[in-house]
């Protein structure tokens, strides 16, 4: 065997079926815990705030509110509540980063019209990552091995967002900078200031947590 085929053989064995991946990144979450998220914001609005808390639960979606009395409630990716909706662009959407049932990630995946069916192998910064929906593909999902740990949505021709420089904030990993794009490039920027395990149900969910906001500061 020549030594351009064993490679090309050992490359090949290294991608395995999306349904699999899917299956393995489940695992690797099923003892998820819902999450307390700072970070500091820096977005193309002017008017957006300096920092937002982001509250997330593997199964429920999450709540993010901001020091100037802003709150959302975000559901299967969008807005169902909030002091003002349409959510803005900054609102991130974290959820995809701990929900830990396969059928809520095929979910996710199918809204952002990513393919689970199409796998690849690619190199991204300083490892490997499985591109699910194909590197040719409209829409992908970045995943680097060995930790399963999401790198990038990509659709259509621009990178919607990405999750670079993960790290331990304590005993949990996770990704220090996020960054929110459109077609027309950054829409925001999070810089992950901390993150802890808290205790999250659907009553603090609910629409009326939005309702009972304090009043909006002054921008």
């Amino acid at each position: 065997m020549s030594r351009v085929l064993a490679l090309a053989l050992a490359w090949l064995a290294y991608v395995v079926p999306g349904d699999r991946v899917l299956g393995m990144l489940a695992e690797t979450r099923s003892a998820r815990t819902p999450l307390r998220v700072e970070a500091k914001l820096q977005a193309r609005d002017g008017k957006a705030p300096a920092g937002l808390v982001i509250e997330i639960h593997p199964d429920l979606g999450e709540r993010v509110s901001d020091e100037r009395g802003g709150r959302w409630v975000v559901s299967g990716g969008k807005a169902t509540a909030g002091t003002q909706l349409p959510a803005p662009a900054w609102v991130p959407d974290l959820a995809p980063l701990v929900m830990r049932r396969e059928s809520q990630l095929r979910g996710w995946l199918g809204a952002e019209g990513v393919d689970p069916a199409q796998n690849d192998l690619a190199r991204c910064g300083d490892g490997d990552c499985w591109v699910l929906g194909g590197r040719a593909g409209p829409a992908q999902l970045w995943i680097q091995k060995p930790g399963l740990e999401l790198r990038k949505l990509v659709g259509g021709k621009a990178t919607r967002a990405s999750y670079d420089d993960w790290q331990e904030f304590g005993k949990i990993r996770f990704p220090k900078r996020i960054e929110i794009s459109d077609e027309s490039g950054s829409v925001a920027t999070l810089t992950v200031q901390s993150v802890n395990a808290i205790t999250l149900g659907a009553a603090e969910l609910a629409p009326s947590w939005v309702q009972a906001a304090p009043a909006a500061k002054q921008r």
